[in-house]
C-alpha cells in the first residue's frame, strides 16, 4: 500500500502522469501508481493509489485502492483503502469507502458509505 506523510507524497514510484497540460477524454484503466494533474473526462478504474494534484480535474467515476485528493472530482469515488481530501481537494459525488481522511479545507458534496 502508498503510505505517505502529511507533506508531498513520494512521486518517486509514479507509473502514470497526466501532466497539467494534458486533457483526456476517455477511460483509464490500468495499475501502479497514477498521478493527475490534467483534466480527465470520464472514468478512471485503478488497481492500485491514484493522486489528483491541485490542478487535476476529473468529470467521471473513480475506482482506486487509494486516492489522494488536492484537486476536483465531479463523480463518485469508490476506495478499497483510504480516501485523503486534501485542503484544496473538493469532490462533488457520493463516495464508497474504508477510511475517510478531510483536511481543514477539504470538502465533500454528497454521501459517504463506510465499507468493512
Amino acid at each position: 500500500m502508498f503510505m505517505s506523510s502529511d507533506k508531498e507524497k513520494n512521486t518517486s514510484k509514479i507509473e502514470t502522469l497526466i501532466g497539467e497540460g494534458c486533457s483526456i477524454i476517455g477511460c483509464l484503466k490500468g495499475e501502479n501508481l497514477l498521478k493527475i494533474n490534467g483534466y480527465l473526462e470520464g472514468n478512471i478504474i485503478w488497481q492500485d493509489d491514484i493522486i489528483l494534484g491541485s490542478s487535476a480535474q476529473c468529470m467521471g467515476d473513480i475506482i482506486c485502492k487509494n486516492a489522494y485528493i488536492s484537486g476536483k472530482v465531479q463523480g463518485n469515488v469508490t476506495c478499497d483503502g483510504i480516501l485523503t481530501i486534501e485542503n484544496t481537494g473538493q469532490i462533488y459525488g457520493d463516495i464508497s469507502i474504508k477510511n475517510i481522511v478531510i483536511k481543514e479545507g477539504g470538502s465533500l458534496e454528497g454521501k459517504c458509505s463506510i465499507t468493512k
